[in-house]
């Protein structure tokens, strides 16, 4: 078998959907800067804690490239770090390995890699990484990595490889603010079709500070809890869904 075909990526985020704050408004503006030919770096890393917009913003840069009418056949690969090894084991084992090379370092314009905390102590994964993005560089192909961490506090990473991951543009996400969170409940909400008041809207984004994904998902549940009862959105309703969830903040 040769190794698994890169497929053209569903996205599932843009830019449009993606409510811009104090806290990611360098990410954003530098993600929006890899779609298009003014940025200097062809590197960016973006690094935050779980659920506050790395993927989303990861995506959002795949799917504007992919989308722009002057780039129609962009060839993106958008795939985990663990995805990336996988596909290295599969290789090694079938001795496909001169095509796994091929398919990343030329067969691509783009490489979208999630979570490269992954590769740590992980040598030869980390071997193949440092080869694939440098192949990429002299190319001039756009690399995006995400993280939990900064690469600085990466352990057990070979120092070229953080070298590597520190010579693009870094952005780090924060937590939003109470009014950036209370703002993504509301465009989520219209984006429902649903009228949520705006005490509920407080209420929520005053619960759950630590993570957006975390924040969705409770106005989902409340939306869902609504709609099965054929009850309006209330605060009372807001509580209820409050206490059902494991709300860390």
């Amino acid at each position: 078998h040769s190794p698994k075909p890169i497929v053209a990526p569903h996205w599932r985020f843009s830019f449009d959907d993606f409510v811009v704050g104090p806290s990611n408004e360098l990410a954003c503006a530098a993600s929006k800067s890899m779609s298009n030919s003014i940025f200097n770096s062809d590197h960016l890393f973006l690094s935050s804690g779980a659920g506050l917009g790395k993927t989303h913003l990861l995506q959002s840069v795949g799917n504007a490239l992919c989308s722009s009418a002057n780039r129609k056949h962009v060839r993106v690969a958008c795939l985990s770090s663990e995805e990336f090894a996988t596909r290295m084991v599969l290789a090694i084992k079938a001795r496909q390995v001169d095509q796994f090379k091929a398919q990343f370092r030329e067969g691509i314009d783009v490489l979208l890699l999630e979570d490269v905390h992954f590769f740590q102590g992980k040598e030869k994964m980390q071997e193949e990484l440092l080869c694939t993005m440098g192949a990429l560089r002299d190319r001039g192909c756009k690399v995006v990595l995400t993280s939990s961490f900064m690469p600085k506090e990466f352990s057990g990473v070979d120092d070229r490889l953080v070298s590597r991951f520190c010579s693009g543009f870094m952005a780090h996400i924060e937590r939003p603010d109470m009014e950036t969170r209370r703002r993504i409940i509301m465009d989520k909400a219209r984006r429902l079709q649903v009228n949520v008041p705006i005490e509920v809207s407080e209420l929520l984004a005053e619960r759950i500070t630590m993570d957006i994904r975390q924040l969705e998902s409770c106005l989902n549940n409340l939306v869902l809890k609504a709609r099965l009862l054929n009850r309006a959105v209330t605060m009372n309703l807001a509580w209820e869904v409050l206490e059902n969830s494991a709300v860390q903040n």
